[in-house]
């Protein structure tokens, strides 16, 4: 089949694959979608509750309704607002959403880059949450000292004041490319025995042969984000 047809005939599905037969949404299309629904019945719960205080004399007769509208809903609902919020961070939108890394982004995207990043995402080695799945250690769902040096990003963020060129905050860990790679076959045929104690310590890293990480173009990226 021509590319042109191949291409025309996955184009009805969003992400360019037709969807299984019977398909009805992912787990997390699900978790937004139960969210958002138990969102308006919390709303619609306390508007009863209010217009029955108005028709009866004591609160006796609208407590159950009032625990569960301020009480039970409001919790359910920001469980399900607390998972979907966590999870989304994880995408690599959320991640560029900042637009000090506008320019790591662009380069991920850059189907001509020969960054490890864009080389990974353009061949899909890693399926999705390409960002998080590299910088797990990191930020919101790292360490409780990255989630506190996260609050020091989110203040140069909005204060403008990053110095450039942006940098990450320690030497990348071997760990987490040892994660997906560690163990197979093209990573064993590839280095020698004796390479492996040294990058399991941490004394060379990964980056020294298969770096760099990103090749960020920030006042490129900046100048179009101005627009």
């Amino acid at each position: 089949m021509p590319l042109a047809a191949a291409s025309a005939a996955l184009a009805p599905s969003a992400g360019g694959v037709p969807l299984p037969e019977g398909w009805i949404g992912t787990t997390d299309q699900w978790t937004q979608g139960l969210g958002i629904a138990l969102a308006v019945l919390n709303i619609v719960v306390l508007l009863v509750a209010w217009r029955r205080l108005k028709h009866v004399q004591s609160i006796r007769g609208v407590v159950g309704t009032l625990f569960f509208g301020l009480a039970v809903l409001p919790v359910v609902v920001m469980f399900f607002g607390y998972t979907q919020g966590m999870s989304g961070m994880e995408s690599v939108r959320a991640c560029g959403g900042c637009h000090t890394m506008t320019s790591h982004v662009q380069d991920l995207r850059d189907l001509k880059s020969e960054s490890l990043a864009a080389v990974h995402y353009k061949n899909r080695y890693i399926l999705a949450d390409q960002c998080y799945t590299c910088h797990s250690d990191y930020g919101m769902f790292g360490t409780v000292s990255a989630k506190m040096e996260g609050l020091g990003h989110v203040y140069h963020n909005i204060t403008n004041s990053y110095e450039k060129p942006i940098k990450i905050r320690k030497p990348f860990s071997n760990t987490r490319c040892f994660g997906c790679h560690f163990g197979a076959q093209n990573f064993l045929a590839k280095h020698d025995k004796d390479m492996i104690p040294d990058l399991v310590s941490g004394k060379n890293s990964c980056l020294d042969c298969h770096g760099p990480a990103h090749h960020a173009n920030e006042a490129a990226a900046e100048k179009q984000a101005a627009k």
